[in-house]
């Protein structure tokens, strides 16, 4: 027995003097050291990558425009969820809004200060006039924000395409009895020519802004690039008949 003990002890040291000249080669020699340490040790977290400062985002969610490229993917940019529910909203609102308010507009007598005195304009009527206003009247900021914060690219292009849908509704309640009371006795031509000029740019503007502000909260996000840790499970206790059964074994 002793000279068995003395065998593995030789053996060890053996086994362990020739670890030590493999690590030793390979640091002179320049090469990574073979992996002679635990599976735990060599499992360590990677490092998480800094968060950027507040001015290195600002200037990070900027996109400089790819024309070509936008222009390639505008089938789908005009087919976005975004876009064609801003612009059924904008439809939606304007059938409502002419169909509600038509009667009563056209009953008015503009030349008084007070029109609507004594008139009662339905909550249809007030609902649909405060979406108009929202996704319809120029600039339609409410749509065009909703389209830039949901685009994965192209978010101007959105936004154009948007705006246009909104400036032509705008421009249907402007031609109907219902547009007096937008505008009220003045000149048609005006407004329409503003809706015409400002209603494609500033969708386009504000989709632009609403895509860079979510660039900018990802990466301001400190959070981000980060993996939720997974909880380790807890080992069970053993029983102590258990601890007492390996023991007397």
């Amino acid at each position: 027995m002793a000279r068995a003990k003395h065998t593995d002890r030789t053996e060890a040291r053996r086994r362990h003097r020739a670890e030590q000249t493999t690590l030793a080669s390979a640091e002179e020699a320049g090469e990574p050291a073979p992996n002679v340490l635990s599976r735990d040790a060599t499992k360590a977290p990677p490092a998480s990558p800094e968060r950027p400062g507040l001015v290195s985002s600002f200037r990070g969610a900027f996109r400089p425009v790819d024309l070509r490229a936008d222009l390639r993917v505008l089938p789908q940019v005009a087919t976005h969820w975004a876009v064609l529910v801003s612009s059924a909203v904008a439809i939606v609102a304007t059938a409502a809004f002419i169909s509600s308010t038509n009667e009563i507009a056209a009953s008015l007598d503009f030349s008084l200060s007070e029109p609507l005195a004594g008139k009662e304009i339905g909550s249809v009527s007030n609902i649909s006039y405060l979406v108009i206003s929202l996704f319809v009247a120029p600039p339609p900021a409410a749509g065009a924000f909703l389209v830039g914060f949901t685009a994965r690219r192209a978010s101007w292009l959105g936004g154009l395409a948007y705006g246009i849908v909104a400036s032509v509704c705008y421009g249907v309640i402007l031609a109907s009895p219902a547009g007096r009371l937008l505008i009220g006795n003045n000149p048609v031509d005006v407004y329409v020519l503003n809706a015409v000029a400002m209603g494609p740019v500033g969708a386009l503007l504000f989709a632009s802004a609403a895509a860079w502000y979510k660039r900018f909260l990802n990466m301001a996000n400190p959070n981000r690039g980060r993996r939720p840790t997974k909880p380790q499970p807890k080992q069970r206790a053993r029983p102590a008949a258990a601890k007492a059964g390996s023991r007397s074994r």
